[in-house]
C-alpha cells in the first residue's frame, strides 16, 4: 500500500516564529456593555406596578441570558423593551396614585358638603331650643314678679 505524506514545511530552518496567513486577521470588537435593568425592573415590580414591572423583570432576565451566549443583538432588544416596560410602569404608577388621591379628595368633598348640611341643621335645631329655652325663663322671671 502506497501511502503518500504531504512534505510539512521546516519549521527549524525559519529564522522567525511568526504565523503567516493568506487573509488579513479580522478582529472582533466587544461590543459596548448592555444594560439589563434588572435592579430597576425589580423596583418597579415590587413598589411601582407588578403587572408591567414583571414584564420588564422577564425581558430584563432574557437580555441577560442573550448577553450571555453573545447574542447581542437580541440582548440590546431585550434591554430596550426592560427598559420601556420600566417606563410603562412608573406611568401607571403615576397615574394611579392621582386617580385615587382624586377620588378621595371627591369623596372628602360629598362628606364635607353632607356634614355641613347636618350641621346648620343641628345648629339651627340647637339655636332655636336655646331661643325657647331663654323665652321660657324670661317669661318665668316676669311671671314671678
Amino acid at each position: 500500500m502506497d501511502i503518500h505524506y504531504e512534505k510539512m514545511p521546516n519549521i527549524e530552518n525559519s529564522s522567525s516564529s511568526g504565523v503567516y496567513l493568506d487573509e488579513p486577521i479580522r478582529v472582533q470588537e466587544t461590543p459596548a456593555r448592555i444594560r439589563h435593568y434588572f435592579v430597576f425592573s425589580l423596583f418597579s415590580a415590587i413598589c411601582l406596578c407588578p403587572a408591567t414591572g414583571l414584564v420588564a423583570l422577564a425581558y430584563s432576565l432574557k437580555s441577560s441570558a442573550k448577553a450571555d451566549v453573545k447574542f447581542h443583538d437580541k440582548a440590546r432588544l431585550y434591554s430596550r423593551r426592560a427598559l420601556l416596560w420600566n417606563l410603562i410602569s412608573i406611568i401607571v404608577a403615576t397615574a394611579s396614585i392621582f386617580l385615587v388621591l382624586a377620588f378621595f379628595y371627591y369623596v372628602n368633598a360629598i362628606v364635607q358638603m353632607g356634614s355641613v348640611t347636618d350641621f346648620d341643621v343641628y345648629q339651627k335645631q340647637r339655636a332655636q331650643e336655646i331661643n325657647n329655652e331663654i323665652n321660657r325663663m324670661v317669661q318665668s322671671f316676669s311671671n314671678e314678679k
